[in-house]
């Protein structure tokens, strides 16, 4: 894998000079997606944030066992829409550097709770289920690798850093189902929100035209502390100065 890295990097410092160099903007749009586990996202019912590891058995807090197949440590995935705005400087036709921020919007998960009654003389079933939710943004530099393929098209490689901040909340919700008095929640909100910087990295292709005007289609995937998997599928529309 190294030396593959290694050999792109060469032949794109190596590579004609095609592509312009010089400052650009750009502002994009495409969808995100997280995955990860109740626990490391600090969101498992009836828990407080962050005291719920993910080896510990019996963090699942309810009156009632966790319906089959959920466990002490439920998964949690959800995907939204992104939006990205950049400003971005290429040295010559193959080296550059990208800052931006980015909105990951809303990750929601919906997580089914046991179902709850009350008996007479006041009888009544609820439906019950977890919500969880992860809104995240940052601001994100990037190294820009490109390689020109020809007088409209361009691969690119970028390696870099995010800073960016996340709210994380929980709630249950209830639905009533038998006749009687509606049933209170049996595990209370949680609500906190935490910040950090870690790695990221993409590729993607840049489509240019005879204008200032460029069309790139890029994938980035982040490599967040709380999550197992979270990554960006976007289109991006580019102004350069040359």
């Amino acid at each position: 894998m190294s030396r593959i890295l290694v050999t792109t990097i060469a032949v794109m410092l190596c590579a004609p000079s095609i592509a312009a160099a010089g400052p650009y903007v750009g502002i994009g749009i495409g969808g995100t997606r997280t995955e990860s586990s109740l626990a490391d996202i600090g969101l498992v019912p009836g828990t407080p944030p962050n005291e719920c590891p993910s080896t510990t058995s019996g963090c699942y807090q309810d009156t009632q066992p966790p319906p089959v197949g959920v466990g002490s440590n439920p998964d949690f995935a959800g995907s939204d829409v992104s939006y990205n705005f950049v400003a971005g400087w290429m040295f010559n036709q193959n080296i550059g550097l990208e800052v931006g921020y980015i909105d990951f919007g809303q990750a929601t998960d919906d997580l089914g709770l046991p179902d709850s009654c009350q008996g007479p003389p006041f009888f009544g079933c609820s439906s019950r289920q977890w919500t969880s939710e992860l809104k995240r943004d940052g601001f994100q530099l990037f190294l820009i690798g490109s390689l020109p393929l020809n007088d409209s098209l361009d691969l690119y490689l970028k390696g870099g850093v995010i800073r960016w901040d996340a709210d994380y909340e929980g709630y249950e919700r209830s639905e009533l189902y038998a006749s009687g008095p509606p049933l209170g929640a049996q595990n209370p909100r949680i609500a906190w929100d935490d910040d950090g910087t870690d790695i990221a990295g993409g590729f993607g292709v840049n489509l240019r035209t005879d204008s200032p005007f460029s069309l790139r289609a890029d994938f980035t995937y982040y490599d967040f502390d709380d999550s197992d998997s979270s990554f960006v599928l976007q289109l991006m529309g580019l102004y350069s100065f040359d």
